[in-house]
């Protein structure tokens, strides 16, 4: 298994980051948010807005989900404990992340469909290439799982979508069918931003145990920062296509939310117990 793979980078790829995909940003005019809504309350800036990121400014905005989910015990675990301590609990996980990349390639792809570029044959081909790329990708992951971390292929088709998986992927395709598109990539920011920066977290604590599933298959995967500056820079460049009166209300909604499903994924995998979520994904 290669450091390009796993659920961070078959996110990307599904939301069309890869340099033989035609699909840019998405074309859709921002959904608009009631004036009369009352805003988020937000922190007052550090300094002039203008020098933040878009990432920045929701992870000021939204500081005390963000720090929970980069400092969660099960990432914090994996990188110190010893192999005979924590495979069995990656694999768990990592079967779930499979079960979780079925949905979410299903989800995108289908909300693909509802582009108007998709109304074209040449528009349509695109869609479909997509498609099979993003089948291909999660097939490999389950050949990684297979053959990399040695989780039986029989137990792997047999695996039920918990409680947790059924949840943040239903939260995620609702909101993909009723939000504007943009929002997808924000939604995304967790997960392909954010595991690199737990990466570079637990390296700045020091070495980690470099035998265990988790240190190869998930931070070798997410220590190169490469796809975290390129989810940031595409942000960046789009975001204007997108900026409305409630548009920030908007996306702080959507990052504080995936930022609580991420860390709701990580307490269920670290306690094994993927069944109970609680009100860890409530605010």
């Amino acid at each position: 298994m290669t450091a390009t793979s796993g659920r961070a980078s078959t996110i990307l790829h599904t939301l069309g980051f890869d340099s033989e995909s035609k699909r840019g940003p998405f074309k859709l005019r921002a959904a608009t948010l009631d004036d009369e809504r009352p805003p988020i309350p937000l922190p007052k800036p550090k300094g002039p807005i203008e020098q933040y990121t878009l990432i920045e400014q929701l992870i000021m905005n939204n500081e005390d989900v963000w720090t929970k989910f980069l400092e969660n015990q099960f990432c914090a675990d994996g990188y110190k404990s010893p192999a005979n301590e924590f495979d069995d609990k990656f694999r768990a996980m990592s079967r779930q992340d499979y079960l979780y990349l079925i949905e979410y390639a299903r989800f995108v792809n289908f909300r693909s469909l509802q582009e108007p570029g998709a109304h074209t044959e040449d528009g349509l081909e695109d869609v479909l290439n997509n498609l099979n790329k993003n089948v291909k990708e999660v097939q490999d992951y389950f050949n990684s799982c297979i053959n990399d971390m040695h989780i039986n292929g029989d137990d792997l088709l047999k695996e039920k979508a918990s409680t947790m998986v059924l949840g943040y992927s239903s939260w995620e395709q609702l909101s993909a069918m009723t939000d504007d598109a943009f929002s997808n990539y924000i939604r995304a920011v967790p997960c392909v931003y954010g595991w690199n920066k737990i990466a570079q977290k637990l390296e700045q604590e020091g070495p980690g145990q470099t035998d265990p599933l988790f240190y190869q298959y998930w931070f070798v995967q997410n220590i190169d920062p490469g796809s975290a500056n390129r989810l940031s820079q595409f942000l960046e460049d789009n975001r204007s296509q997108y900026e409305s009166p409630g548009s920030m209300e908007k996306w702080n909604i959507a990052f504080r939310q995936a930022c609580l499903f991420e860390t709701a994924f990580f307490t269920a995998a670290q306690r094994e117990d993927w069944d109970q979520i609680g009100t860890i994904t409530r605010n």
